[in-house]
């Protein structure tokens, strides 16, 4: 009997963490994040402010969850795009897609996986994902430094597109796309040795 009671258990803290992320994400949409307390959080996710401190100690916390939960879900999106690509060329497009994609279905959530919001560990976990690419480039100093400005120049120019409007989904793609390329074929014209694996997880 204790066996069976635990899993339950701890699938509904599972479900009851997520649901805090899930209604903080909402919340901070458009705001200033300043402005938004835990008392809202926790009316808006149907829990005790308590709770909210319990799992998540404080707003740095907090933030951190929702940037990790956001990241994870654009990795997740971006991994089944690569595995119907071949090429380089053909990856970049895909990802640059889903950011796009992603953006515009979830303009929060994006942010958050795009550090809009800053927490104290930010700048390590940002760094996991510059080593992944980096890992993909080959893994050399070199392509960790140009893993770090594609996925910052992705997610720049995303939350341009964001921002200002008026451009569709598919001219953004060619340009933010045309940017990537141009800029690693002009490294490799350095004599840098880029040897990507499959797939590039931009």
């Amino acid at each position: 009997m204790t066996q069976v009671m635990k899993p339950r258990t701890r699938l509904a803290r599972e479900e009851r963490r997520e649901q805090i992320v899930d209604a903080a994400i909402a919340l901070f949409a458009g705001r200033d994040p300043a402005g938004v307390t835990f008392e809202e959080i926790a009316e808006a996710a149907g829990v005790s402010r308590a709770l909210v401190y319990n799992y998540f100690g404080d707003r740095h916390g907090l933030v951190e969850a929702m940037y990790c939960r956001s990241v994870d879900e654009l990795d997740r999106r971006v991994g089944a795009a690569l595995s119907a690509t071949r090429g380089l060329r053909d990856a970049l497009a895909a990802s640059v897609r889903v950011h796009l994609t992603f953006a515009a279905e979830a303009p929060a959530a994006y942010r958050h996986a795009a550090g809009e919001i800053a927490f104290p560990r930010q700048r390590e976990l940002e760094a996991l994902r510059v080593e992944k690419l980096a890992g993909a480039f080959g893994g050399t100093m070199q392509a960790t430094l140009l893993a770090r400005g594609v996925l910052s120049s992705v997610q720049d120019m995303v939350l341009w597109w964001m921002d200002r409007g008026g451009l569709e989904p598919d001219d953004a793609l060619k340009v933010i796309a045309s940017y990537l390329n141009g800029g690693i074929a002009a490294v490799r014209a350095l004599g840098v040795n880029l040897t990507p694996t499959w797939p590039v997880p931009v």
